[in-house]
């Protein structure tokens, strides 16, 4: 830029050569409007630059506003997905906060099944703990054959417009009634749904243009042909669908008529595409042809850069509130724009990409998805030992600490369809309307061919989840409750004087909790938090302060937060049946394992002898089930307390006859060390450790510890350990109170998983439909290693189905051949 001082030399130079004063003042004109020109252009690009952060800053603010809450993902592994009407459906979950892509300190999950109706079958309240839970949904022997659906959610998602519960699909069979197919193709619903890349068709430009057949239920025929087809019935180009019906292909668009035709037997099916606009912008995004790249095409006509001339554009690529912007504009006669991103700058996962201008408004919006490059397949499953009528298993992996869940199924089972994968069930149906079909064919052994066909489905996604206008004018509030545990709510009685000087004690024998609540003013008292299960009698008095005394009084409580229905309709979620009642076949003549009777423990099936590991006594409290528990006896009763806690992934510290524990792994170098939450006989330690410092390990029953728990807590804790010592329970457990309240629904209880009686395993039936085993709540070692036991069900091979998801979230499947013999 020309300064004052550059200006004033040139002056003196003129004089000094004795220029002509014309000369010299038209010069000087000269430069001084060069000067305010340069002067000018600088202020609007200056202007132009803080324009285009402050339009940054805008669409950051309607990404964080929208995506402030906290947003849960969870994802369903079921055992299999088919079902005799006469057997059980095991499950595991796994939740995630969507902000941190960790496990997240859910309790309160919902388990609901619906027939293909969307009609209410069964519910249940299932407690979460460390960002995963598990159970089972009874089933009715007179269920019809066909398709139903588990849906799980929380009442925390009842604050979002959009659908965020789970919904997975299972089959069951009625045996009277046969195996009802579904993926027989619907002739006379077969239709073709053209879907832009971007959601935007552009005149002038090269589009690009997928292309979906589908039936009514989403079936397609395989090996089909489309052809684009002009004004004059001229085929312009055919393209070949892949076995699911999907493609695409570029074309440019002009005020000609364009069909799609394709044709399937007898039948011709047409759709024309849809008119182009004038003004607009196209995407073109490629996740799998450059290694580790993500390569976006931006495109746009002649008429539309005219318009983007005034105006800067954003292509905005984010995972929730998670966003990086990249601002660019159409230069003069410029009409492509092409990003070359960095896969390691993006997100696992789904990706929205959107072209969106200075005034917020959105021109084009696709979805892609990124494949995680740390995660591995280093999965090993080898028989241990054989120990009467059960096969021990163990195996190897890279994931230390970390829950899975395990489902063994015969070789050859046609029990599991390829729907239910955990990478899609947390990083992709999360941002769909509807969960992805096919999910473990993309996302087992993935190439590029795999990754393109990924890209397919997306990029045919009709409409997106998170709409850009909605994001901007209604962000979500919190109106419904982050619900931990269950809460007592009751009055004492009215005329009882100085209300304040009393107490309520809770107490409930077999859940194992004792707590007292304060009485306002009003008489009320409330108890928080609570982990009660199904059919528990909780016992209360009313103590008389400062002298505890009891008194004699009628206190009754309600619960507040046991019934939190879901405020959106499943039916949107689930596949419709056909109208012509032809959707389905029936097939009667085929092989299905026979159960004599109802479900009994594995057990029941062997000769039963005293195990050689001792049974934890306080496995089955819910609180319990997913930490490590630890029976103490003569094998490992010869230390302390403190280095046991030391020897399982925490610190002890002693300073100055101070006991500190803290855990190892640090989350942040802003925050002081994490300590643990600490119960002795369930009763949580505050504020300090002493009462255990000295404690050996002869003195302790049982002991449940993970350093990597989450704690739902503002006070900087992570991490569990609780000890039950020898001591006798006296007081309160030793005196029953005839003052109780029988809690008919609570959460569901922890059950181990129990097998059908199959009436003979060596069938093609059982072999198509049988369960060798189930395995939830296995926790990995510190060496990645785990161990479960099978039935021996006299098979010389087994497919074992294995999903599970670290302390820091990664999320892990396989699925093996294992050599049982």
């Amino acid at each position: 830029m020309l300064k004052t001082s550059q200006i004033l030399g040139t002056f003196f130079f003129v004089i000094k050569n004795n220029i002509p004063l014309k000369n010299t003042i038209l010069l000087m004109k000269r430069i001084t409007i060069i000067y305010f020109l340069i002067l000018q252009f600088t202020a609007n690009c200056i202007l132009s630059q803080n324009q285009a952060d402050e339009n940054q800053s805008k669409i950051a603010a309607i990404l964080d506003n929208y995506f402030d809450l906290e947003r849960e993902a969870i994802h369903l592994h079921l055992d299999k997905s088919t079902f005799l009407n006469t057997e059980e459906i095991w499950y595991q979950g796994y939740i995630i906060n969507r902000k941190t892509n960790k496990p997240y300190f859910t309790t309160n999950v919902f388990v609901l099944l619906f027939d293909e109706t969307g009609k209410q079958l069964s519910e249940k309240l299932v407690f979460a703990s460390n960002g995963a839970f598990s159970g089972k949904i009874e089933l009715d022997p007179k269920l019809d054959s066909g398709n139903y659906y588990v849906q799980v959610y929380t009442n925390w998602m009842n604050n979002f417009s959009e659908n965020e519960s789970t919904i997975t699909k299972v089959s069951i069979i009625n045996p009277e009634q046969g195996l009802k197919v579904y993926n027989k193709v619907n002739v006379a619903s077969l239709d073709i749904f053209l879907n832009p890349e971007g959601k935007s068709l552009i005149k002038e430009v090269s589009n690009t243009i997928g292309v979906q057949v589908k039936d009514c239920r989403g079936n397609s025929p395989e090996n089909l042909d489309a052809n684009i087809v002009d004004s004059n019935g001229e085929i312009i180009k055919t393209i070949k669908l892949n076995r699911f019906g999907l493609g695409k292909f570029d074309l440019i668009p002009t005020n000609e008529i364009v069909k799609v035709t394709v044709n399937y037997g007898s039948k011709t099916l047409e759709k024309t595409l849809p008119n182009a606009d004038l003004i607009g912008v196209s995407i073109e995004a490629n996740t799998f042809s450059i290694e580790n790249k993500t390569a976006i095409k931006i495109k746009t006509n002649k008429a539309s850069a005219d318009v983007f001339n005034s105006k800067r554009l954003n292509l905005v690529v984010h995972q929730d509130q998670k966003v990086t912007m990249y601002p660019f504009e159409f230069k003069p006669n410029e009409y492509e724009k092409t990003f070359l991103i960095n896969n390691s700058d993006l997100e696992e996962g789904i990706n929205t990409l959107r072209i969106i201008d200075n005034d917020l408004k959105q021109w084009s919006e696709r979805s892609v998805f990124i494949s995680s490059n740390k995660r591995n397949d280093n999965f090993n499953v080898l028989k241990n030992k054989r120990n009467q009528d059960k096969i021990s298993l163990i195996g190897y992996s890279d994931y230390p600490k970390s829950i899975v869940s395990i489902s063994v199924l015969p070789e050859d089972s046609k029990s599991n369809n390829e729907d239910n994968s955990i990478i899609a069930g947390i990083t992709i149906n999360p941002y769909l309307n509807n969960a992805l079909t096919h999910a473990n064919y993309y996302l087992v052994a993935q190439n590029r061919l795999k990754l393109f066909e990924l890209d397919l489905v997306l990029m045919n996604e009709a409409k997106s989840k998170y709409n850009w206008d909605s994001m901007k004018l209604n962000p979500p509030t919190s109106l419904y409750s982050f619900d931990i545990g269950i809460n007592l709510k009751g009055t004492i009685d009215a005329s009882t004087k100085d209300k304040t000087s009393h107490k309520v004690n809770l107490v409930t024998y077999k859940d194992m909790i004792v707590k007292t609540a304060d009485v306002s003013e009003k008489g009320e008292y409330l108890f928080e938090n609570l982990v009660l299960t199904d059919s528990t009698l909780v016992n209360l008095t009313l103590q008389k302060l400062p002298s505890t005394e009891e008194l004699k009084a009628k206190l009754i409580p309600q619960i507040l937060n046991r019934k939190k229905q879901f405020n959106k309709p499943i039916t949107d979620l689930i596949t419709q049946s056909c109208t012509d009642n032809s959707d389905f076949e029936t097939i009667v003549d085929f092989d299905i394992p026979k159960i004599e009777g109802k479900i009994i423990n594995l057990d029941a099936v062997v000769i039963k002898k005293k195990s050689a590991t001792p049974k934890l006594e306080h496995g089955n409290i819910l609180a319990n089930t997913m930490l490590r528990g630890f029976k103490i006896d003569q094998s490992n009763n010869h230390s302390s307390l403190m280095n046991f806690i030391e020897y399982n992934g925490f610190n002890v510290l002693r300073d100055e006859g101070n006991i500190k524990i803290t855990v190892r792994q640090k989350n942040s170098l802003n925050l002081p060390d994490q300590t643990p939450l600490v119960y002795v006989n369930d009763r949580m330690l505050f504020n300090s450790y002493d009462e255990i410092e000295f404690m050996k390990m002869i003195d302790i029953e049982e002991i449940y510890i993970d350093s990597h728990a989450i704690v739902a807590s503002m006070n900087n804790n992570h991490g569990i350990i609780k000890i039950y010592t020898k001591r006798p329970k006296t007081g309160y457990f030793s005196k029953p109170n005839p003052n109780s309240f029988f809690i008919k629904e609570a959460f569901s209880e922890n059950v181990s998983f129990k097998n059908a009686e199959y009436d003979n395993t060596q069938t093609k039936g059982f072999d198509n439909f049988g369960v060798i085993g189930w395995s939830p709540r296995i926790i990995t070692t510190e060496n990645g290693n785990f161990s479960f036991d099978v039935i021996d069900y006299n098979k010389s091979k087994c497919k074992i189905i294995i999903e599970g998801m670290t302390p820091e979230g990664e999320l892990f499947q396989t699925e093996r051949i294992v050599e049982l013999k």
